[in-house]
């Protein structure tokens, strides 16, 4: 009996040995009360914990992107033009917590901006692909920079001339501009009226010689009509023009065509011509050749429709 006893203890002990030498990955996990192991808990807090580190890196780089934005460097690099760069002029608003700018196309050359300013000049007679790509960019500029930034809005873009003595707007958010904020909330007055009418009295308010009219009158001049019907030597318009004029000579005109996009090419002609005659024909020629785009402002409503009410339309 001895013997058997002292051969179970020797059988246990090896036992017990045997379970402690085991390596701590072959043990068997203990579920906790849910039924998962101590293991599989463990590797979920991890996993939540590097979520939520990522989380907090992304919101710190979106916080970053936002701080850190530098827009001019960002157009250079990502909205590239040929031979030209972009400067930007910008302003904060407190209640929107917006940075608005207005951008600005500036060419690299002085004969660069010369031959890109009269293609614009020209642009009523004839589509250049020039022209057309850098109005394109600037479409793409105005669409997509609020995406990558939300804390950016375009107000305007602009291409402008070397000696800045030219300049065309290409695209403006007037609508959406915060340079309008702290005004009066305009209200939708300009409904009853027609676009017609509404364009003579913003081009008037904002390009006719005096504000102080008794009446507004609207002549349509078909293209070509001599530019002075009392000059044998006068070119012709080359397209249907308006002219805007009060009821005394002191009052001015202005004589304009419209391009349908918010922009006129503004003709350089009096109401009354006066000087020596016959002029000779190259003397028209270069009016018509040195016509100005401008871009009309949408103006104050207030104004716009006391305009309006002066109006004599001449059929």
């Amino acid at each position: 009996m001895r013997k058997i006893s002292n051969v179970s203890i020797l059988a246990i002990l090896i036992i017990l040995l045997g379970a402690c030498s085991k390596p701590p990955d072959e043990r068997v996990e203990q579920p906790d009360a849910s039924g998962a192991s101590m293991t599989d808990s463990t590797e979920e807090n991890d996993a939540e914990n590097q979520s939520s580190e990522s989380d907090t890196k992304t919101e710190k780089g979106k916080q970053n992107r936002t701080e850190d934005f530098d827009i001019e460097e960002y157009l250079n690099e990502n909205y590239q033009i040929e031979n030209t760069h972009y400067q930007t002029d910008s302003w904060e608003n407190e209640d929107t917590g917006r940075t608005n700018y207005t951008v600005n196309i500036l060419p690299e050359t002085k004969e660069y901006s010369q031959e890109i300013d009269n293609m614009f000049r020209n642009g009523y007679k004839k589509v250049y692909k020039e022209t057309e790509a850098i109005s394109e960019t600037a479409k793409q500029i105005m669409d997509e920079l609020p995406k990558i930034n939300p804390k950016i809005h375009i107000d305007s873009i602009n291409w402008v001339s070397t000696d800045r003595d030219f300049s065309v707007t290409l695209i403006q958010d007037y609508e959406n501009s915060d340079s309008n904020s702290g005004k009066k909330e305009k209200t939708n007055t300009l409904s009853q009226y027609s676009a017609a009418q509404i364009e003579y009295a913003r081009v008037w308010l904002q390009l006719g010689p005096n504000q102080e009219l008794d009446e507004l009158n609207v002549w349509h001049m078909k293209a070509g009509k001599p530019l002075n019907p009392d000059d044998e030597t006068s070119a012709v318009y080359p397209e249907d023009v308006i002219q805007l004029a009060g009821s005394r000579l002191v009052d001015g005109s202005v004589t304009y065509s419209g391009n349908g996009d918010g922009t006129i090419n503004v003709y350089n002609v009096p109401l009354r011509w006066d000087g020596k005659y016959p002029a000779g024909k190259e003397f028209y020629t270069d009016i018509i050749k040195n016509t100005k785009l401008v871009y009309v402002d949408p103006g104050d409503d207030e104004k716009i429709i006391k305009l309006i009410k002066l109006l004599n339309i001449h059929e």
